[in-house]
C-alpha cells in the first residue's frame, strides 16, 4: 500500500461552493476538514488545485476556504464532473509532476467518484479524505465513498494526511501543523 509522500502529493479541492452548502450532509464537517487540509498544505508547501463547477450558477468556493487559500485561490472552472475530463485541470495537475492526489470536496457520488476513477485510470494514487467529502444526502455520501474505495482509492482523514506527510514530530513545521489541528479538530470530530 502506497503512503503519502510530501514530494509526490497534490491537494485537490473539488467544487466546495456556496450554493451547495445549505443542502449538504454535514457541511460544517466538510468545510472544517477542508480548511485543515488547505492550511496544512500551505504550511508544508504542498501544491493545491481548486475546481469550481459552473461558478456563475453555483457560486464561488466558500468564503472560509477562500480565506485560507489567500493568494493561492485560483480556481479551475469546469463543467465536467471529473476534474480530469477538464483540459485546464489536466494540464495543471500534469505541471506539478506529482503522482498522488489528496482528494476532498463534493459530491462524493458524482465529481469525487468520477475524478477518482479517471485518476486511477491514469495511474495516479488517490487518497480519499473521507471527513473532507460530502454529498446532498448521507446515503449518497457513503455510497460515493464506498464506490471510490472499491475502485482502488485509499481511505484516510484530514488529520492523518497531515501527520503522514510530516512522518515525524521532528519535522520543522510539526508544531505549526499541530496547532492548526488542535484548532480545527473539534469542529470536525466533535467536542467543539
Amino acid at each position: 500500500m502506497a503512503r503519502l509522500n510530501l514530494n509526490e502529493a497534490v491537494l485537490v479541492v473539488v467544487d466546495v461552493q456556496e450554493r451547495f452548502m445549505p443542502v449538504l450532509f454535514e457541511p460544517q464537517r466538510l468545510v472544517s476538514a477542508c480548511q485543515l487540509l488547505i492550511g496544512g498544505a500551505k504550511i508544508l508547501g504542498l501544491p493545491v488545485l481548486v475546481t469550481e463547477q459552473l461558478p456563475e450558477k453555483l457560486g464561488p468556493t466558500v468564503t472560509e476556504l477562500r480565506e485560507v487559500l489567500g493568494s493561492d485561490y485560483r480556481p479551475i472552472v469546469k463543467a465536467e464532473f471529473s476534474a480530469f475530463a477538464n483540459e485546464s485541470f489536466r494540464r495543471a495537475f500534469a505541471a506539478t509532476g506529482r503522482t498522488q492526489l489528496i482528494l476532498c470536496g463534493i459530491e462524493a457520488h458524482v465529481c469525487i467518484r468520477q475524478t477518482t476513477l479517471d485518476a486511477l485510470d491514469l495511474g495516479y494514487d488517490v487518497f480519499l479524505v473521507e471527513d473532507a467529502i460530502s454529498s446532498r444526502y448521507e446515503f449518497l455520501y457513503r455510497s460515493g465513498v464506498q464506490s471510490c474505495l472499491e475502485a482502488g482509492a485509499r481511505r484516510t482523514n484530514a488529520e492523518a494526511v497531515l501527520f503522514e506527510l510530516m512522518t515525524t514530530a521532528e519535522h520543522p513545521q510539526f508544531r505549526e501543523v499541530q496547532n492548526l489541528v488542535k484548532s480545527l479538530a473539534p469542529k470536525i470530530y466533535g467536542n467543539g
